[in-house]
């Protein structure tokens, strides 16, 4: 009975299995037959295509309204096979379905009809080839993205160099504003699959044109839409990153990509000065709007210039360089500022020479140039364009003469797009050289010919460089008048990178040029009271970049730059703010304590910045130089600039030894190396010792009771004790493990606090004064700018708590107070006499810090006044020597 059971069982699954296996076999017939259909569909439409193109590209005439039926359905039945395969290759399930529907396509040589399509050797009409070819190109597009590199399609695709002959079709793109972009991202589609190993399977030498990829697309760069300029960008770049590898350089197609990057680069540099004008008539209008878009325009085109750059290909850089140094930076920016110099009225020129820019915006695109750009053989040759003394015949007939013409083909290659030729200012140059002139490179390049120049291995004629006088006659020209016009900080910080770019160059200024400079900068800062402190700022860094440039040996800029500082500037200011000390008093005297304490502790590294580039544009679009947040003026500007120039002027090493220190840094170490005048050694002890946190011995030492307010972030109070201090505000609480220890929990320095003397209801005293919970309750209000201890600030504060071992001595008059004042007797209230005032001390460079509160409260009315003269005597201690202090210092620097 069980073997029979078992045999039914094994019977009935048989049975399944073989179900399963039936119902299978149907789905699959019917899966084949379903592909078999659809690859015959497929086929009827490619037999059809096949008619179509045949009617479409043969010699045979027809008419236009035969013409306009078959291209229509030419178009609707290649879009359908183009889709349909690319469905089929998608289907990851079924691999062999793809393949299927491309044996029609490759069987009836469909592609050759494609090619034909967009070739149009009969000559339809303009408009309906038009259609057809974006139809053909969307279909090439769509077939690229979706076969795999290893099918059959992709392999008929490639071979052949049949890529290149679509690319180099001659298209009429005037018609059809879709066709140009469907080209271009052909074009693209190609470059991406290019490495190292396919390189080759593109380039076709025994055709005209070789590498179409590459000479076709980069003809329309300079095409007035903005997204075909993206195009023509990426796919250059892919190609150029494909040719970094240096076995590929001795390969015929890098050369071809070399001698075409020539004309490449040349129209680039056109259309880079095309938008440099129109940023010119933009501004000279007013015109913010195109101003904007202008500018932003001609700075994407320099940031492509800056990935060519970082291709790192050095003969690709070296064309690069040499035609932005050739047709762009020397002729138009430098010739633009050196040409308008001041006394340009008196040479004959005018302020209507239409082609030079104005000088405000030729230095702002100078300095945008120079902040956007990482070639640093750029920036050496326009640093020595304009900071040698002497330059070669032909370094100086660049500046001098008129820019080199646009070339012809930029016009031609224009109009097939339906652009109109417009010649413009910087097109009157030699008309009788060929283009092949305005393409090729020189014999020596410019870069090349500085910097054996600056060797002194220049066998070529050298004449007095003219562009150097013009900087300085400009650097001299700084007053209110320039720097309104926003001219005079793009000046200095133009100068500033330059003189950055030849420093780490590697390149000794010499010293006639750091002398001219320096006078001219000296003159600047002289004339502090009529310029904004945003243009002082970034004179002081061009100071800075100067003496860093010139101080070759060491010590030499000491030697150069130094004396004219201290005669123009640092005497006579000192001198002027000396008089003004003495002459006035009392309060006013107290104003100059804060303000020197306050530009003392600036750190220039924060002061001296160059504008950044956003600053910079809204600058030039304003027209005008709008101050920076927290500028100073009057007094207090003309103390920084006193304070920076000193601290310049001590910072540069003298010639007896010692290193460099004319960066930022050594000016940072040379401040925290000279304490403030008149600051005496009793503020850093007492820093020192009375740390908030850290346990200190105290011993017997006078102390106040209070009840602390305003502590970590204003929502705590505490009990504790002010200690009698001469330079700084402590209070303590005791230690819970060491009698006579205390843990300090506000230290901060009486010179930087506002006090508020008086009285204020508040609850009752219970913690401090148990016995007294009626007494008037009496308050001393504390402002703290910028605090150093935790618990005046949000963070969480110190732990406390427990006995108090110090209210004992509270009852006993104090026999030492601050200052060393000595108990005059038993019984005599020592502490009830007036109080000075107190200067206020709760901002810093202009700019209001975050400041702290503080209120001690007080039991008693004895308590309040003890309190009171503790911190007045200390604080008008401190305030008396700070002023000697100043006195002093003042009279230091004006004796020179």
């Amino acid at each position: 009975q069980q073997h029979s059971s078992a045999r039914n069982a094994f019977h009935a699954h048989s049975e399944r299995s073989a179900l399963s296996v039936l119902s299978a076999l149907s789905t699959l017939r019917r899966l084949v037959a379903a592909m078999d259909g659809s690859v015959r569909e497929l086929d009827v439409l490619c037999a059809r295509l096949d008619r179509l193109a045949e009617s479409l590209t043969s010699a045979k005439p027809l008419g236009a309204q035969r013409e306009e039926q078959i291209a229509s359905e030419a178009v609707q039945v290649i879009q359908r096979i183009g889709e349909s395969i690319a469905w089929a290759y998608g289907q990851r399930q079924q691999p062999g379905l793809g393949e299927a529907f491309a044996q029609p396509f490759v069987d009836r040589r469909l592609r050759d009809r494609l090619k034909a399509l967009l070739a149009d050797a009969r000559g339809m009409r303009r408009d309906v080839h038009s259609r057809v070819a974006a139809q053909v190109l969307q279909t090439i597009h769509i077939l690229l993205q979706a076969t795999p590199a290893d099918s059959m399609l992709f392999c008929n695709l490639t071979a052949g160099w049949y890529l290149n002959d679509v690319v180099a079709t001659r298209l009429d793109f005037r018609d059809n504003e879709d066709l140009l972009p469907l080209w271009m991202t052909v074009v693209k589609d190609i470059a991406t699959m290019l490495n190292k190993e396919n390189l080759m399977l593109f380039f076709d030498p025994s055709s005209p044109t070789p590498f179409p990829i590459f000479t076709e697309a980069v003809r329309f760069y300079h095409h007035p839409v903005s997204q075909v300029r993206t195009h023509v960008q990426a796919l250059s770049l892919e190609i150029f990153f494909k040719l970094q590898d240096e076995d590929v350089w001795t390969e015929p197609i890098f050369q071809l990509v070399l001698q075409e990057s020539g004309s490449f680069f040349t129209h680039v540099c056109c259309l880079l000065r095309e938008f440099w004008l129109m940023s010119d008539v933009a501004f000279r209008a007013g015109n913010k709007r195109d101003l904007r878009s202008a500018l932003y325009i001609q700075n994407d085109i320099l940031m492509y210039i800056n990935d060519v750059f970082a291709c790192d290909i050095p003969r690709l850089s070296e064309v690069l360089r040499e035609k932005l140094l050739r047709v762009a930076i020397a002729p138009v920016l430098l010739r633009s500022a050196v040409l308008q110099r001041p006394s340009a009225g008196s040479r004959g020129w005018s302020e209507g020479q239409v082609d030079v820019l104005s000088p405000v915006l030729a230095f702002y695109l100078l300095h945008d140039l120079l902040a956007t750009l990482r070639s640093s053989a750029v920036f050496e040759a326009v640093a020595a364009l304009l900071l040698r003394s002497e330059l070669p015949e032909d370094a100086l007939r660049l500046v001098a003469a008129s820019p080199p013409r646009t070339p012809s083909q930029y016009f031609v290659i224009q109009a097939s797009w339906g652009g109109t030729a417009q010649p413009g200012p910087f097109d009157q140059g030699d008309v009788a050289s060929p283009d092949e002139v305005l393409y090729a490179m020189p014999a020596l390049p410019l870069v090349a010919a500085l910097r054996a120049h600056g060797r002194g291995s220049f066998a070529g004629a050298c004449a007095r460089n003219w562009s150097l006088d013009a900087l300085e006659e400009w650097l001299r020209s700084l007053d209110h008048g320039t720097e309104r016009a926003g001219l005079a900080p793009l000046l200095l910080a133009s100068c500033a990178r330059l003189l950055m770019a030849l420093r780490e160059g590697g390149e000794v200024l010499d010293v006639a040029v750091a002398e001219r400079v320096g006078s001219a900068l000296s003159q600047a800062l002289s004339i502090h009271h009529q310029l904004q402190w945003s243009t002082l700022a970034v004179a002081f860094r061009t100071l800075q970049e100067l003496a860093a440039a010139a101080d070759v040996p060491v010590g030499r800029a000491r030697h150069v730059l130094v004396p004219p500082l201290r005669e123009r500037v640092l005497n006579p200011l000192a001198t002027e703010l000396l008089h003004m000390l003495r002459r006035h008093g009392g309060d006013v005297q107290e104003a100059w304590v804060r303000e020197f304490q306050e530009q003392w502790a600036q750190r220039q590294s924060s002061l001296w910045e160059l504008p950044t580039q956003m600053r910079q544009r809204e600058l030039l679009e304003q027209n005008a130089t709008p101050e920076l947040p927290g500028a100073v003026e009057g007094r207090t500007k003309c103390i920084r600039v006193l304070l920076g120039a000193w601290r310049f002027s001590a910072a540069l090493p003298s010639a007896e030894g010692g290193s460099p220190q004319s960066s930022l840094g050594g000016l940072e170490a040379e401040a925290a190396r000279r304490a403030m005048p008149g600051l005496g050694d009793e503020e850093g002890d007492e820093s020192s010792r009375y740390q908030p946190g850290v346990p200190v011995y105290i011993g017997k030492i006078n102390r106040v009771r209070c009840l602390a307010r305003g502590l970590r972030g204003g929502t705590e109070e505490e009990a504790l004790y002010l200690l009698p201090m001469k330079a700084t505000l402590v209070l303590v609480r005791p230690d819970d493990l060491k009698p006579f220890w205390a843990v300090p929990v506000v230290s901060e320095t009486l010179r930087s606090m506002h006090f508020k003397f008086g009285a204020e209801n508040a609850p009752a005293l219970a913690n401090i004064a148990p016995h007294a919970a009626h007494a008037e309750e009496r308050t001393l209000s504390l402002e703290v700018p910028a605090p150093r201890s935790p618990a005046l600030s949000s963070a969480p504060g110190l732990g406390g708590g427990g006995v108090d071992r110090l209210a004992h001595t509270l009852g006993s008059p104090a026999s030492v107070l601050a200052g060393g004042v000595a108990a005059a007797g038993a019984g005599h209230d020592r502490m009830a006499m007036s109080v000075p005032a107190v200067p206020m001390l709760s901002q810093v460079a202009g700019v209001p810090l975050e400041a702290s509160t503080l209120s001690l409260v007080f039991s008693d009315e004895r308590r309040h006044r003890v309190a009171c003269k503790i911190l007045a005597q200390a604080r008008q201690a401190v305030y008396l020597s700070l002023l000697d202090g100043l006195g002093a210092f003042l009279d230091e620097v004006a004796s020179g």
